[in-house]
């Protein structure tokens, strides 16, 4: 069975074939099912008009469920990623004790201090779709910086910062 239609399902008086129709009419997802509206939704074949504004209703409580659980996913990755790294940061002073006092040194600290600063900041709520492609491009470049050099960490850490600093400054 289709994902999308599955999906539609669970909205109480929508079966098969009207999940079928919503889709064929430009309607997979409970966003669209409630932008629609009342009137756009009459227009669907086979739907009964005393149902509409149950399934607006339960399209419009979907939509904040999938809210709540993106947002509490989001914030759960932001932490990870923020204790990422908080341990690399460990590391690296392990590592690179009398490096760390030099001028690539203090440029390490600096990025550590501004991906943490962000990852600790409320914009991660906005625009969830980009702060989840943010979030995974940031953790693919850090992921690549734990066993390399300190320029290679730097510049690793520039890059993670960059694809952080990107969910931001889309509004």
């Amino acid at each position: 069975m289709d994902p999308l239609i599955k999906k539609l399902t669970r909205l109480r008086g929508v079966g098969l074939v009207l999940a079928t129709r919503l889709k064929d009419s430009g309607l997979d997802s409970f966003e669209k099912i409630v932008d629609a509206g009342v009137d756009d939704l009459r227009k669907i074949r086979g739907i009964n008009p005393r149902v509409i504004p149950s399934i607006l209703a339960q399209a419009a409580e979907m939509i904040a469920e999938e809210t709540e659980k993106i947002a509490g996913n989001l914030h759960d990755r932001a932490s990870i990623l923020s204790s990422r790294v908080q341990d690399l940061a460990q590391t690296v002073h392990k590592r690179f004790g009398e490096e760390l006092k030099g001028k690539a040194g203090k440029k390490v600290e600096k990025e550590i201090h501004k991906i943490v600063g962000f990852l600790d900041s409320p914009s991660l709520k906005k625009r969830k779709n980009k702060v989840v492609k943010g979030l995974a491009k940031a953790e693919k470049r850090l992921s690549i910086a734990e066993d390399a050099g300190l320029k290679k960490i730097r510049k690793c850490l520039k890059r993670t910062r960059k694809s952080l600093g990107k969910i931001s400054s889309h509004r």
